[in-house]
Order: structure tokens, then sequence, then C-alpha cells
């Protein structure tokens, strides 16, 4: 759903022949989160599949508020193009382009949940857009009611799947499909919601979830993306 220029480049959703977009900046500014609900981690699960993610900080004088730099103008268009007014946790996303050219670390304070207002994520592992190889892999998708998983572990079940959920305050899937034939080492497939909304908070929550591995002593990261299938 990227559209594109004849020079490849990335186009508003609303470019025209005679107007190309031109990205503004690096930050977005997000506002309308649930304080009870999130924070710097769960801020990374969902926009990283949009672009590498440097830092985010939450605004103390706005607990709805955080700011978050990606590591280019497009993954911010690509973001706000495709999560702004986007349901979760009982309230409406706002994403916008800050004026800031960059976030500048401060003093952080603690959040509703007992983690930091700030983190830096430039050397995560988790980034998924770090090379050209990498981010050829990625499939730019709006939110949805059907994740694709991977990387969990060969033996997980519908059940165990259902008992992560519950343990995490989401809400059940309702349906629960897998692929085969892909690997031996690792279990991919397909979880469906009944609205999109309850998609989104799952993803917020489990994307890179550790999952136990009971073959070994390294848990397995879980990761997560919208499906581009409709239905599970």
């Amino acid at each position: 759903m990227d559209a594109r220029s004849s020079n490849n480049r990335p186009m508003h959703l609303y470019s025209s022949p005679d107007f190309e977009y031109v990205p503004q900046g690096r930050v977005i500014m997000i506002y309308g989160l649930n304080p009870h609900k999130m924070n710097c981690e769960k801020i990374f699960n969902l926009l990283c599949l949009y672009g590498n993610i440097e830092k985010i900080k939450f605004m103390k004088s706005m607990p709805d508020a955080a700011m978050v730099e990606m590591g280019d103008e497009f993954s911010v268009e690509r973001a706000i193009t495709h999560l702004n007014s986007v349901e979760m946790f009982g309230k409406k996303l706002n994403l916008c382009v800050s004026k800031q050219a960059s976030i500048v670390p401060s003093q952080s304070y603690e959040l509703v949940d007992g983690t930091d207002s700030y983190k830096e994520f430039t050397n995560s592992r988790n980034n998924r857009f770090t090379n050209p190889g990498q981010a050829a892999k990625n499939r730019i998708q709006p939110p949805s009611n059907v994740l694709h998983f991977f990387n969990a572990p060969p033996c997980v079940t519908e059940e165990i799947f259902q008992e992560v959920c519950e343990d995490c305050e989401l809400k059940a899937f309702r349906t629960f499909k897998t692929f085969t034939g892909k690997s031996d080492r690792s279990l991919s497939g397909l979880l469906e919601w009944e609205t999109k909304s309850d998609a989104v908070e799952a993803l917020t929550v489990l994307n890179h979830y550790q999952m136990k591995n009971t073959s070994g002593p390294y848990p397995y990261t879980l990761k997560l993306c919208f499906s581009t299938m409709s239905h599970a």
C-alpha cells in the first residue's frame, strides 16, 4: 500500500500528478495514548512495523502523548498514513509530524506501569529495517483484525496462545491457524480477533513477547505484524 512516484520515492496518500509530498521530519507526535496501558516498549512494538525507531519519549505535561524519532522521514510518513485515527485501549490515536528535528534526551520519570518515560532503540535487534535485505521482507500493511505471527516455539498450541492473552489481559482471539512446511525450528501462522482494535492491542502487547523454549535455555521472541489476509 506504499504509493510510489516514478523515481521510487514514497508519495503522500493524497499526492496528485503535479504535487509530490516531501516528508517534513523524523519525529512523530502521538496523541491519544492510554497512559494506563502504554509505555515505550509498546509504542515500539506498534511503530516498528513501519520503520526503524531510534528514541521514544513520553510527555510529562501530557500523559496521553509521546514523541517517536524514526530512522528516516519515509518511515514517519508510513506510520502516520497507517496508524492515524486507529482506536486502541478505548482511545483514538492522532499522529502528526513534530516540529522538532530530533528528540533531546532529558531526565526521565516513571510511567504508570513503573517503566521509564524515555528509551533509546537505535541498537535494538527488533528493528526490522536495518538493511535493504531485511527491509524488503516487511509487508507494509494497515492495521487489521488478523495478525501474522512468526518465530513462535514449534510446540506452541492454540491453548498456550489463549493463556498468554489471558495473562496479558487481552481479549481472546477467535481463530488460530498455523502454516506447515515453513520450518521445523519455529512456528508461524495467523491469529484473528473479533475487531481491529482488539488485534492492534494484542500486537502492541505481544509483539516481541518472550515465549518459553522447552528444548533450550533461550526463549523465543514472538514476532507479529498485520496480515494481508482478511480472515485466518
